[in-house]
């Protein structure tokens, strides 16, 4: 191999190596943006649980409360008629 061609070869791999570095400053820009862009999302699906487990916190009290105050409307059902039964079982039906 000539020193011409020694040099045109040394040049060629010089290129090639600036372009690699080039071709990998690029993917390295892309990754960022693209990692940037994942954890914003992520950061926003996690904004959305919290706020989800928030309102199903609310519900599941909510709930709760209206299991308890159908058990008191049933227990004071239960009670009104026990008294309406006695009422009408000790024969003060009106006569």
């Amino acid at each position: 191999m000539t020193d011409e061609e020694m040099q045109k070869a040394m040049n060629f791999v010089v290129s090639q190596q600036a372009q690699f570095a080039s071709d990998i400053g690029e993917l390295k820009d892309v990754v960022a943006r693209l990692a940037n862009a994942t954890l914003s999302r992520f950061e926003a699906t996690v904004g959305r649980l919290d706020d989800v487990d928030r309102r199903i916190s609310a519900l599941v009290d909510s709930q709760l409360r209206t299991e308890e105050n159908i058990r008191r409307t049933e227990d004071n059902v239960r009670a009104l008629t026990a008294v309406v039964d006695r009422y009408f079982s000790e024969g003060r039906n009106g006569r």
